[in-house]
């Protein structure tokens, strides 16, 4: 049987990244359809966040609580000297 993994934003239900077919000997038979196997991703898409660009990843949590006044892109996280 083949398999088809799809990756979907776990609110939204929008499309986060569809794999290649993993095919199996009937493939391209007549009436042979890939299982698609559908995976949980994220939180919510860019455009259903409420934030315009932004879409909340798997380290974003909504009812986490925690506040910060520093945008993603302004942190100085990851930088050593």
């Amino acid at each position: 049987m083949c398999y088809q993994v799809v990756e979907l934003y776990s609110v939204c239900k929008c499309l986060y990244y569809q794999h290649a077919v993993d095919r199996c000997a009937a493939y391209g038979q007549p009436g042979h359809r890939p299982h698609k196997k559908e995976v949980l991703v994220g939180h919510s898409c860019g455009i259903h966040s409420g934030r315009s660009g932004y879409s909340y990843g798997a380290s974003h949590y909504s009812d986490s609580g925690y506040s910060s006044s520093h945008s993603p892109k302004s942190s100085s996280r990851g930088q050593y000297r």
